[in-house]
């Protein structure tokens, strides 16, 4: 029975990894398209007085794309960590698996 409850643990972290690793690249590319949003911004501004309204319009939205660029990044790094953990039990359950198999097969010759 354990071995079959760790077939399928480790089937549904293995989908659950998946998933957290499509989220990663996502936040990733999203991470990186604020990036370039930033640096476009940063050469646009450099064509306008700093006492412009349009210039400050602008500074609010590098402020904002900065803020939402840290917002990423702290769940990216939470997702690594999930990645990692899941990475881990599903060791655990390999372990688990290994051992059930050996078992079921090694004979006490008494």
């Amino acid at each position: 029975m354990g071995l079959l409850i760790a077939i399928m643990r480790k089937r549904e972290l293995r989908k659950l990894k998946s998933n957290a690793e499509w989220q990663l690249h996502l936040i990733t590319q999203s991470v990186h398209a604020t990036q370039k949003s930033n640096n476009d911004l940063l050469q646009v501004g450099t064509n306008y007085e700093s006492d412009s309204a349009l210039s400050k319009k602008l500074q609010q939205r590098q402020y904002k794309l900065k803020i939402l660029e840290e917002k990423l990044n702290e769940r990216k790094a939470v997702i690594e960590v999930q990645i990692k953990e899941y990475t881990e039990e599903m060791q655990s359950c390999q372990s688990m698996i290994d051992a059930h198999i050996k078992d079921m097969f090694s004979y006490n010759i008494s």
